[in-house]
C-alpha cells in the first residue's frame, strides 16, 4: 500500500490511501502500452512475429510435426532451382526468408535476427532496415539459385531467415567503418561481430546441410545495402550509392535474362 499526501485548507494535511489496484494501474499507464515501449524495435517485432506465423503454418501442414517435410517447404515456396521457369516463379527469390525446416531452425534466426535487428532499426531507421532485410535474402536466394544451377548437386531444397540474418550482421560490422557518429561504440561492437560472422561462416562449411551460397549471398547482400541505403549516417558518398544501387539491380536483371526467366 501506498499513501499519497494532499494539502487542505488551514495547513492541516490529509492521506488518501492507494491500494495495490489503483498503484498497479498509474505503473502501467506511465510505462506505456507494449508497442509504445518497443516502438523503436517495432519492424524487428514484426519480422519476426510474421517468421512464427509461417512457421505454424509449416507445422499445420505438416500434420503438427515440427521437423518440415520438404513437400511442404517447397509447396510453400522454398528455394529450388528446377521450379523456378518463368516470371511467375520469381517469388521464391522472396518467400524463402520467412521459411523453416524445424523449430531449431526458427529459433536460432530469429533469436540472430533480434540481437541485432533492435540497433539497426534505430540506427539506419525503419525504411531502410526493411530495405535491408529485403536486399540481403533476396541476394542470398539468388545466389543459392546460381549455385544450384551451376555448381554439381546444388539442386537443394533450401529456406530459412539465415540469408538476411547473414545481412545483417555484416551490416552491423560495416556500422564501425561507416557510420558518421558513435565511432568508438560501433568499432568495438563490430569487432566482437566480425567474429560473429566468422563463427557463423565456419558452421555453414562444416555441417551437412547448410545452404553455404545462401549465406554468403545473404552477408554480400548486407554489404551492397549499406552501400545504397539512402541513410544519411552512413558516410557513403551519393555517387557511390547510386553506382551500386544501378549494378545490384543490373546483376538481377542479368541472372532473369539469362537463365530465361524474363523478356
Amino acid at each position: 500500500m501506498v499513501d499519497e499526501n494532499l494539502q487542505v485548507e488551514g495547513g492541516a494535511e490529509s492521506r488518501r490511501v492507494i491500494d495495490d489496484a489503483e498503484l498497479k494501474r498509474m505503473m502501467k499507464a506511465s510505462k506505456g502500452s507494449f508497442f509504445q515501449r518497443n516502438a523503436y524495435q517495432a519492424v524487428t517485432l514484426l519480422l519476426i512475429a510474421i517468421n512464427v506465423a509461417v512457421y505454424a503454418v509449416e507445422t499445420f501442414s505438416s500434420g503438427l510435426h515440427f521437423d518440415i517435410s520438404s513437400r511442404v517447404l517447397v509447396d510453400m515456396g522454398a528455394m529450388y532451382p528446377p521450379l523456378i521457369q518463368s516470371a511467375g516463379d520469381l517469388y521464391r527469390f522472396v518467400t524463402p526468408m520467412f521459411l523453416h525446416l524445424d523449430l531449431m531452425h526458427l529459433a536460432f534466426n530469429m533469436v540472430a535476427l533480434y540481437s541485432v535487428g533492435a540497433l539497426l532499426e534505430q540506427v539506419l531507421g525503419k525504411a531502410n532496415f526493411i530495405a535491408l532485410y529485403f536486399i540481403g535474402g533476396i541476394t542470398g536466394n539468388v545466389v543459392s539459385y546460381l549455385a544450384g544451377i551451376y555448381l554439381e548437386g546444388g539442386m537443394a531444397v533450401s529456406a530459412g531467415a539465415s540469408t538476411s540474418v547473414f545481412g545483417l550482421f555484416v551490416a552491423t560490422a560495416l556500422l564501425g567503418v561507416l557510420h558518421r557518429e558513435g565511432r568508438t561504440f560501433f568499432a568495438e561492437y563490430s569487432k566482437g561481430m566480425w567474429g560473429v560472422i566468422a563463427a557463423n561462416v565456419a558452421y555453414s562449411f562444416l555441417v551437412p546441410g547448410i545452404s553455404i551460397s545462401g549465406h554468403l549471398g545473404g552477408a554480400l547482400g548486407g554489404a551492397i545495402a549499406m552501400f545504397m541505403l539512402p541513410e544519411y549516417g552512413l558516410k557513403v558518398p551519393n555517387p557511390v550509392r547510386v553506382v551500386v544501387a544501378i549494378a545490384w539491380v543490373a546483376f538481377l536483371g542479368w541472372v532473369l535474362a539469362s537463365q530465361g526467366l524474363v523478356g
